[in-house]
């Protein structure tokens, strides 16, 4: 649960790279028209208002969004909305405050930022790290590290190119000692999909557009790259390296033998897995369910996760690791079994259940997505972007069809009427109603304050924070517009 509310009044919750991040300039539709999505260009101030609003009036939205947004860690509201930022005072004031300093065993430590981890080893050669945090973090990092040894930093390995794990190294880059920098050899390409797409990123992530980077000068290039697994030895210590698509093309885990540690990296997460973030490229749950099952294998004694805590007993990571895998191929299999039926791909994403087991588990909550979210992502990694509906092969434009819709109904506020008695039996079909009328009539104050209030209600029960993240941009959006025609109260 949130602490204190008044700073999140200020910022909107958006997702990110395996975190929640707070929202610097959210979407707004400009001149009221849902054809012309302008996210970096609306008055802060306006768009601030907006939010504050949003977020004071739904208070449940706060919890939904707060509940699975930290997944597993403290969320700091000064670092989320600058992940990429290596100057913001605030950000970098937070990471030192909130910095938490865990022993995990001889010589290793779990370095506990919010949101995100990471690990240290000590090893006769110097230190051995495992990601190195968002950008707002490396000052703190870099002086964390000082405190723990008086060994230089030798090799930085970054599990994934995601701006929570791979942009705090820029700290540690100076000096006599630069580290070797690590990486899958799919983590550069993936970084400059990033830079190439930086508007993309920064609506998605709902960073500051001059925070994204677009080019290496603004991040941390690897000076080695593999394919497949790799071992490096560094103070006569083994760390092996082992690529798995999971949460990115990239990602990678860590095997240290000699001290029966993994480092899971995002593979593990204390909820149901984000493995079907519907902002990102994709995922890949059947390959990730194989890296945990392979982390099992090797029987560790801690497993030590970038998001959340540690795990220490051998009985629990078993079971944790292999309920984790059970829930992806679960989902995957009752997927794949659809598509090869020949079912529609609607029915299958929306039959997709975990078996009561699984369903039960505490440690499997659908807190940041859901079952749903996952079988959305299968279906995309599997088949193309056609939904199986002949008519969406080539459609009408969405206005021109909301138009014509909302003349069937009698107008936009016959539409909107419908979509508010609906909304307590039914919020899902309110909402496509909602968005309908909005598409037709984007300028009608009428028909927007009953679409806001559709959502309203749709956001009053208990959400996965991804879905609600969803709902709250486009409320924001809806109020921005009421604020704009001069009808937001």
């Amino acid at each position: 649960m949130l602490c204190d509310i008044a700073p999140m009044l200020r910022r909107a919750f958006v997702p990110c790279t395996g975190a929640v991040v707070l929202a610097c300039s959210l979407a707004a539709f400009a001149q009221g028209s849902p054809d012309a999505v302008d996210l970096l260009t609306r008055d802060p101030a306006q768009v601030a208002a907006a939010r504050s609003n949003v977020y004071r009036s739904n208070p449940q939205l706060v919890r939904s969004i707060s509940l699975g947004g930290g997944f597993g860690s403290e969320i700091s509201y000064a670092i989320a909305n600058k992940m990429y930022s290596r100057t913001d005072a605030a950000a970098i004031a937070d990471a030192r405050a909130k910095l938490v300093i865990e022993p995990q065993g001889a010589r290793t430590w779990l370095l506990r930022f919010p949101i995100v981890n990471v690990v240290v080893f000590e090893t006769d050669a110097g230190l051995v790290l495992i990601d190195s945090g968002y950008a707002p973090a490396g000052p703190a990092l870099a002086d964390a590290l000082a405190r723990l040894s008086s060994r230089p930093v030798h090799t930085i390995v970054f599990t994934h190119f995601h701006a929570d794990h791979a942009f705090g190294a820029w700290a540690l880059m100076k000096g006599p000692h630069v580290p070797q920098v690590v990486a899958e050899e799919r983590f550069v390409e993936q970084m400059e999909d990033d830079f190439r797409t930086y508007g993309l990123i920064a609506r998605n992530n709902q960073q500051s557009i001059d925070d994204v980077p677009r080019s290496w000068a603004q991040a941390v290039r690897p000076t080695q790259t593999f394919h497949g697994k790799l071992t490096l030895t560094i103070g006569g210590e083994d760390f092996v390296l082992t690529h798995a698509r999971g949460e990115t093309e990239d990602q990678l885990w860590v095997w240290a033998p000699a001290r029966r540690i993994v480092v899971a990296a995002d593979y593990f997460q204390p909820q149901m897995p984000n493995a079907g973030n519907g902002k990102r490229r994709q995922r890949y749950p059947l390959e990730w369910a194989r890296a945990l099952r392979d982390m099992a294998a090797l029987a560790p004694a801690r497993v030590l996760p970038m998001h959340g805590g540690a795990l220490s007993d051998e009985g629990q990571i078993q079971d944790r690791l292999g309920a984790q895998a059970a829930v992806l191929e679960s989902i995957a299999g009752q997927v794949i079994d659809g598509l090869n039926t020949g079912a529609r791909r609607d029915l299958i994403v929306e039959r997709v259940a975990l078996p009561p087991a699984l369903a039960r588990r505490e440690d499997e909550r659908p807190l940041y997505n859901s079952a749903r979210d996952i079988g959305n992502m299968v279906v995309k990694q599997y088949s193309g972007w056609w939904d199986d509906l002949p008519s969406h092969w080539a459609p009408a434009p969405l206005a021109q069809a909301a138009r014509e819709f909302a003349a069937l109904a009698g107008g936009a506020p016959r539409l909107i009427e419908r979509a508010l008695q609906l909304a307590p039996q039914s919020p899902a079909l309110a909402s496509q109603l909602a968005d309908w009328a909005w598409l037709a009539a984007p300028g009608d104050a009428a028909v927007i304050r009953g679409a806001m209030e559709v959502y309203r209600r749709r956001v009053a029960d208990p959400l996965p924070t991804q879905e609600a993240l969803v709902y709250a941009e486009h409320m924001t959006r809806l109020q921005f517009e009421l604020d704009r025609l001069g009808a937001g109260r």
